[in-house]
């Protein structure tokens, strides 16, 4: 304000000086020498009137100092006002951030309180639909139930009806099932071979009656399984790779599965040697969900009795130890003398599945040959399982055998016993490609004297005999190997593909076949697959000079036999009346036989005595209507 006063006084001073008047150069005499006496003239006038410019300066300058002041006080008032402003205007922000927390707390605790709210009412409608539910399953079940109540057990009936219809190219006689080792070799007429003629059939002897028992004893499970079918004809029933007694005894076995991961299993199951479908259980086990009844070829498998013992360890691995009856399938087409004799065992045939058939022949050995084979103990079988939800399933397991046939006395040597022992091992594994949709299956196994577990068996060993000399008698097991590959595919509900191919291996097994006593020297060879075998009757249809016509021998023992097979199902209604499925599959069979001596016969043209290797082969085409019991 000070600088301002000044600023104003010196503008002042400025402008009085600025407005005295300026002698020009002509005047300058004259106003010298009137110089005095004008300024003595002229000063109060000049005095007065700066006097008074002065006072209104003065004036104005105390207006405009009043006027500062009065800003002063003004702009004081105002930044009092300001501060006063803000002050409120701070008391009125945080009373709004206040209330606002109030209004977010109390937002909050509605939200909750409604979230509460809402979750109680899902939790009272969830309570509410299982309730309904639960209700509904009761209604269905006392309208439709799925099982018998029967002091204090479930019973629960199964089975199902078939229509079957199947259609080969080279006939085998083996109704709705094909067993590899009858499939014709090629011209051959006799017998049930018929490579000239195909083969149309239809049946339903694939139906059949289940039922299943469901208790508890405490923590123990108890549980019973039944089932049977009809595709035998009981003519030469035995046990040898199922038990074949019409009606045919599929499963018949009771289990008791323990709280600490025991399960222990009697009676008729599929046999552990079996694959499974998960872990080492009865119920679990694995098979070709085939139209055409014979087990495919490389798969191990049978029913019979047997007791198992298995246990669960942690979530993942089981382990199961299995006593199976035994069964001896041996090949005697060997033992020609009519003093000595082999006994107890019995003799594999090409009925349907493989079962045994009695001999017919005039000669001291076959007469001793009977379906029956008299077991020394009982086949020992372990499996070791792992199961994985991403890897899917996978096992290991193995095969001992105890073999014995007695030799029959003679009016000079006394008889005796020998025996044998068999053995094998093998692994599978179903590994899901596309979880519940596409499972990749394999298996495989390898072995001596492991035939009788083998879809296409022929013989578990062959019995040692040496023409014209009394040589032991004993057994020489018949190397085997098999395997089975291929795909599980369920698309959707309704539909399912597979697709499979396996295969089995025999091996020759030989020993002489004639003693020379002057010399002592043994010479040739007998046995499996022995390779002066008689197939002069292979490849050619004999002019008949019997009635009924039959052709030349054309033996051969099976080398290979493999099948691959495709299968396709429909399921038409699956519902709570059970399922109607429509069903069709391709089975292309093929059997090698180890070579032999012969060929041709003499007089045939072209003439030729080269040893052949007989074959055949077999297309199987089926279809199936099949209604199975909810």
């Amino acid at each position: 304000m000070r600088n301002f006063q000044k600023l104003v006084a010196v503008l002042a001073l400025s402008g009085m000086c600025l407005a005295a008047p300026v002698p020009s150069d002509g005047e300058a005499a004259a106003k010298k020498s009137t110089k005095h006496h004008a300024a003595k003239a002229a000063k109060p006038v000049m005095k007065d009137e700066t006097a008074d410019k002065y006072r209104q300066l003065k004036e104005t300058v105390d207006q405009q100092q009043a006027a500062m002041q009065q800003m002063q006080q003004q702009l004081q008032q105002t930044q009092q006002q300001l501060q006063k402003t803000q002050q409120q205007l701070s008391q009125t922000q945080a009373a709004a951030d206040a209330k606002v927390a109030a209004i977010e707390a109390n937002t909050n605790m509605q939200v909750q309180k409604v979230q509460a709210d809402v979750s109680d009412v899902k939790a009272a409608v969830a309570a509410d639909t299982m309730l309904v539910q639960k209700d509904a399953k009761k209604i269905e079940y006392l309208e439709h139930p799925g099982s018998i109540a029967y002091k204090g057990i479930a019973i629960t009936l199964g089975g199902q009806f078939d229509l079957q219809g199947w259609y080969r190219s080279h006939a085998t006689m083996g109704d709705n099932a094909t067993a590899a080792n009858s499939i014709a070799l090629d011209s051959q007429v006799n017998g049930a071979y018929n490579s000239h003629l195909s083969e149309f059939a239809m049946g339903a002897r694939n139906s059949r009656i289940a039922l299943r028992i469901d208790g508890m004893a405490g923590s123990t499970k108890l549980t019973g399984q039944y089932e049977a079918d009809f595709s035998v004809d009981g003519t030469n029933s035995n046990p040898n790779q199922t038990s074949s007694w019409a009606p045919r005894l599929r499963q018949a076995y009771g289990k008791a599965e323990f709280k600490n991961g025991l399960t222990v299993m009697a009676g008729q199951p599929w046999t552990l040697i079996t694959m499974n479908r998960k872990g080492t259980d009865a119920s679990t086990f694995w098979a070709v969900n085939s139209i055409d009844q014979q087990t495919m070829p490389g798969i191990a498998w049978g029913r019979w009795a047997e007791l198992r013992l298995s246990q669960q360890i942690g979530k993942s691995v089981s382990v199961a130890l299995a006593l199976d009856n035994p069964s001896y399938l041996t090949q005697l087409n060997t033992v020609t003398t009519t003093t000595t004799g082999v006994s107890g065992v019995a003799v594999a045939g090409t009925g349907a599945n493989n079962n045994s058939v009695i001999a017919t022949c005039a000669s001291l050995p076959c007469a001793d040959q009977v379906a029956y084979s008299t077991g020394l103990a009982p086949d020992l079988v372990f499996k070791a399982a792992y199961d994985d939800a991403k890897l899917g399933h996978w096992e290991v397991k193995g095969l001992t055998r105890f073999f014995r046939d007695r030799v029959v006395s003679t009016a000079t040597v006394p008889g005796w016993n020998n025996t044998g022992l068999g053995w094998g091992l093998g692994g599978g594994a179903i590994v899901p490609v596309m979880p519940k949709k596409v499972d990749f299956i394999f298996q495989g196994m390898y072995g001596k004297g492991i035939s009788r577990y083998q879809s296409a068996g022929q013989y578990d060993f062959v019995v040692r005999n040496t023409t014209n000399d009394s040589w032991d008698h004993n057994m020489i097991m018949v190397k085997g190997a098999s395997a089975n590959v291929g795909f599980e595919a369920h698309p959707n509900s309704k539909w399912e593909f597979d697709l499979f191919a396996g295969g089995e291996y025999y091996g020759r097994t030989l020993y002489p076949a004639t003693y020379t006593a002057s010399t002592g020297v043994y010479s040739g060879v007998a046995g499996y697959g022995a390779p002066n075998a008689t197939n002069t009757g292979c490849y050619f249809e004999t002019v008949p000079t019997t009635t009924p016509a039959t052709s030349s021998t054309c033996t051969g023992n099976n080398r290979l036999v493999y099948d691959i097979r495709a299968i396709a199902y429909y399921d038409l209604y699956k519902g709570t009346y059970g399922v109607l499925r429509y069903g069709a599959s391709y089975n292309y069979y093929e059997r090698m036989a180890w070579s032999g001596t012969g060929g041709l016969p003499a007089g045939a043209f072209p003439t030729t005595t080269t040893s052949l290797a007989p074959k055949g082969q077999d297309n199987v085409v089926m279809t199936v209507i099949r209604y199975i019991f909810p």
